[in-house]
């Protein structure tokens, strides 16, 4: 434990350092001032013992750059988006601030590393505003370690700047149009796994957590009129990114995908037949890991781009899928107020939390998206429970590998899709029968 001293009329403070030698310090108080002194003795302590626990061992006071480092770590444990927080970091702060001792960083230091990025010119405005919320958290989470008093960061828009996008005409490009969506989801060309998993983006709007950590035990097949999701988890954190669970209808051309990649590609892409807490697109075997590791955003951004440059469409961000189905089904005429039920939390205004729509009411709207899967010229049918007709002879989508006809016939996902205008005029439990034909299918299911 440290001591206190008396040099002249001022106390200091001897205090043993992170690297285990002794060290004399200014209190900062007078002769006469020792119950404060010793307050303020105990501070010090605590915060020393705080920084031999982020670096042992270490020399010196701790700085920016190792207590980020000991943060990435804590927060890799509970964050999905870790690695942007680490990077925007790296990118943005640590150049300027990374060698300061962590409690020595005043407003006037923040307030200059945002400056020179603004000046510069070549990040967006949201991404110096996400910089700095990074920022912001790291020094939330010293002042809880113990190892700083106050924060510097308690910048505002005008240091900060306005919260826009970098190009203003952006935002409105940012969404696939109908026929673009389509051909993710249908077209050969794109490897099934990720048809089915533009499909979970596209048509159940899904976030790219929510579809990642998706698992089998989560899609429920028997509820009627339409099949549900129960959307529990983002990626493996065990909660959403509003911490509330919600039930996402199946839309039909969704049920279908779902139907086929369940009963012949997952088995294919995996080896063996999917267990309920198996996830439902996981990735397949590649030269940078096994099969069944679970999706993360940066490579299926990079996977998106390249199956949209083969299908010769423009980039777009994955979060976009999401976007298109609320754009498309309100453009159907899906009723806002129903849909946001099956795509976001309700809000929090009390009449809205005393509001439970029947499910038959958001299925009813989820099915007005309209959505045409089925390649030109062909109508694709499965059997199915209810007695439809079989494949053609010697098509092998009638007995996929390994699966058996007895298996086929007790699917009960729709593989041959009515019109929407048919499935409104359907009672509640047929929707899950296939139709012996249809004007909308599903695509080439070959996986």
């Amino acid at each position: 434990m440290g001591s206190i001293y008396e040099r002249g009329s001022k106390l200091w403070f001897s205090v043993k350092g992170r690297d285990g030698k002794w060290g004399n310090v200014p209190s900062g108080f007078s002769v006469g001032e020792e119950a404060q002194a010793l307050e303020a003795l105990a501070k010090v302590e605590e915060q020393l013992r705080g920084e031999e626990k982020i670096s042992p061992g270490g020399s010196g006071p701790l700085t920016v750059q190792a207590f980020s480092r000991y943060w990435i770590g804590r927060r890799r444990e509970l964050i999905p988006t870790w690695k942007s927080d680490e990077s925007r970091l790296k990118n943005y702060v640590l150049l300027e601030i990374g060698n300061m001792v962590l409690g020595d960083v005043r407003p006037h230091h923040v307030v200059e590393v945002f400056r020179k990025l603004r000046l510069a010119g070549k990040i967006a405005p949201k991404t110096i505003h996400n910089a700095y919320g990074v920022l912001r958290s790291l020094y939330r989470d010293a002042r809880i370690e113990g190892l700083v008093k106050d924060t510097p960061c308690i910048l505002t828009k005008h240091q900060l700047g306005p919260k826009t996008d970098k190009n203003p005409e952006w935002r409105r490009t940012a969404v696939f149009a109908r026929a673009e969506l389509e051909a993710l989801v249908s077209d050969k060309r794109v490897p099934m796994d990720r048809r089915v998993f533009y499909g979970l983006l596209g048509i159940a709007a899904l976030r790219h957590g929510e579809a990642a950590g998706l698992r089998w035990r989560n899609v429920e097949r028997d509820v009627e009129p339409l099949g549900r999701l129960l959307i529990a988890t983002s990626y493996d954190l065990g909660r959403t990114k509003t911490h509330a669970a919600r039930p996402v209808p199946i839309h039909p051309a969704l049920a279908s995908l779902l139907a086929v990649w369940k009963l012949s590609g997952w088995e294919a892409q995996m080896g063996r037949k999917p267990e309920p807490d198996d996830l439902v697109v996981p990735l397949p075997k590649s030269a940078k890991g096994e099969a069944g590791r679970m999706r993360q955003p940066q490579p299926s951004l990079k996977r998106l781009h390249k199956d949209l440059a083969l299908l010769g469409y423009r980039a777009r961000r994955v979060h976009d899928l999401r976007r298109t189905m609320i754009s498309l089904a309100r453009s159907d005429g899906a009723i806002k107020d129903i849909l946001s039920r099956a795509t976001h939390t309700p809000p929090t205004d009390v009449i809205e939390g005393y509001t439970s729509f029947e499910w038959e009411v958001v299925c009813r709207e989820v099915m007005k998206l309209q959505l045409n899967l089925r390649r030109r010229g062909e109508v694709i049918t499965l059997a199915t429970a209810v007695g439809a007709p079989q494949m053609p002879a010697g098509d092998d989508r009638a007995n996929p590998p390994n699966s058996g006809s007895s298996k086929m016939t007790s699917a009960k996902f729709p593989t041959v899709l009515p019109t929407v205008a048919a499935l409104q005029r359907k009672s509640p439990g047929s929707l899950w029968a296939s139709e012996a034909s249809s004007l909308r299918g599903v695509g080439d299911l070959n996986p």
